[in-house]
């Protein structure tokens, strides 16, 4: 008879995981715990959600994972203005929520391992639709928030209300128009040296959210620059079956049959 394997069940794994951190949490917060809990709940929900839903839109898949460093800075740099541990709560509410994403609760797989229904080939994207309106359009008013909230709450003037909605122009234009792929690369690279330019300059005029709005102002207008809200629907006939231009008709290869061969070849007895 064979042994049975003593291995761990997932479930219990992963949860003792994250009781372990919610007592840690518990332990460093207890006299901050309302005001913690406003990072720690939303950072376990950012990486539920990361992990769990966005993989099913390329870009905003992509542009959140880039925004959560971006995010743990947010709380570093506003910390010491609310007195509270808000950096180490968003980073533990991370931890959760990567862990919490997982799929050993139900034995199923998590959206991102399964395949969309309607999409042409594997490893291709949807371009638009319902799904991937609702998903880019969220993350960008998410990231919109985030600028919103550093505007109102750090730096409430003229300058960065300004370069806020420059940024959420630029990024909208740069993928609503978008030039070749390399230029487009190219300058997407202006937007974490422009975070550098405008941190310097931030603390130089007392304007510490500038940095900030600029990022977030950007990463939200490339959410928004895409063709998701006009662009064909999941399923959608892709060309060449989508033309409405004729196709050419084939010419049919005439094969030459071997009993014409055989009526050109002169017979042997007849020379």
């Amino acid at each position: 008879m064979k042994k049975k394997s003593k291995q761990w069940d997932p479930r219990i794994l992963y949860g003792g995981m994250i009781a372990v951190i919610m007592a840690v949490f518990l332990w460093m917060a207890h006299s901050t715990l309302l005001g913690a809990s406003l990072f720690f709940v939303p950072g376990a929900t950012y990486t539920f959600l990361l992990f769990r839903v966005l993989p099913q839109s390329s870009r905003a898949s992509m542009l959140m994972l880039c925004a959560l460093p971006l995010a743990s800075y947010s709380a570093l740099s506003i910390e010491d203005d609310l007195g509270i541990p808000a950096a180490a709560s968003w980073f533990l509410g991370v931890i959760v929520g990567g862990i919490a994403s997982g799929y050993p609760w139900s034995g199923k797989r998590s959206q991102a391992a399964k395949k969309p229904s309607g999409t042409v080939g594997a490893g291709k994207e949807s371009v638009g639709g319902r799904r991937q309106a609702m998903i880019n359009g969220s993350c960008a008013a998410v990231l919109m928030g985030a600028g919103l909230g550093h505007f109102i709450f750090q730096s409430p003037t003229a300058a960065v209300g300004a370069v806020l909605a420059g940024a959420l122009v630029c990024g909208w234009a740069l993928f609503r128009f978008p030039p070749s792929a390399v230029t487009r690369n190219a300058l997407l690279l202006v937007i974490p040296v422009e975070f550098f330019l405008l941190a310097f300059l931030g603390g130089n005029t007392s304007q510490m959210a500038l940095p900030f709005v600029w990022t977030y102002g950007a990463l939200a207008g490339v959410l928004l620059g895409g063709h998701y809200w006009s662009g064909p629907l999941v399923g959608a006939p892709r060309p060449p079956f989508s033309s409405q231009e004729k196709r050419r008709r084939k010419r049919k290869k005439v094969r030459r049959s071997q009993d014409k061969q055989k009526q050109n070849k002169v017979p042997a007895g007849r020379r």
